[in-house]
């Protein structure tokens, strides 16, 4: 039996790992069994792309340019992105409002809007849905070990530049299987007087300061 390297094992092991929680995502919980998320994965190339994009949000989005910056790093070691979305309108005829719509059939008819993060409006049950689907892949990164988070951010990157196409909404599950976990060093990036001023300007009101989502 030829001798495997720990870089083939730790590669070969993240791939099977990130098949495992398309499978787990695949299967997890949808209102009324409509399984309609379309999942993806994203390595090599087509990741440094997702990193240029966001560091060049950097004036209307400083949150999105960190993230860029930080998947630069994640790059230096093995790592996988893998994204899923879903189309904003509802099959479930659940009437339920949520939308702000009196009926599904009124807000499937509203006019589009497109912004950065996602196209709306969009069914509350679609986005239930998604984000199931999301954490039940990031369940099972944790159980086999690797390093995880969630990113709405690199997501909606990759839907601006088509690298996930016909889907109106979409959230990202990164996994590193690096020597130390690298999600809790992005404050390095920021020092705490940059922070504290990022943080006063984009958290307080959730609207355009928040993330850039629609352009005036």
């Amino acid at each position: 039996m030829p001798i495997r390297e720990m870089t083939d094992l730790v590669q070969n092991g993240l791939d099977r790992a990130v098949e495992l929680m398309a499978l787990q995502a695949h299967n997890s919980f949808r209102f009324n069994d409509r399984n309609t998320t379309k999942i993806i994965t994203v390595q090599g190339d087509d990741l440094e792309q997702i990193a240029e994009y966001c560091f060049s949000l950097g004036d209307m989005s400083p949150l999105a340019a960190r993230d860029g910056r930080n998947l630069i790093q994640l790059m230096k070691e093995p790592c996988a992105l893998m994204i899923m979305g879903e189309k904003r309108k509802s099959d479930f005829n659940y009437n339920c409002g949520a939308c702000g719509y009196r009926s599904c059939a009124e807000m499937n008819k509203a006019e589009e809007v497109e912004s950065l993060t996602a196209n709306g409006p969009v069914c509350m049950f679609k986005s239930v849905n998604l984000n199931i689907a999301a954490n039940a892949a990031a369940s099972v990164a944790h159980r086999l070990g690797l390093h995880c988070r969630v990113f709405s951010t690199l997501a909606f990157a990759a839907m601006a530049m088509e690298i996930i196409t016909d889907v109106d909404i979409a959230i990202s599950v990164s996994v590193s299987a690096a020597k130390k976990n690298p999600y809790f060093d992005r404050h390095e990036y920021w020092t705490k007087e940059h922070w504290d001023e990022i943080f006063d300007k984009e958290f307080p009101t959730y609207n355009r300061g928040f993330i850039g989502a629609v352009e005036d």
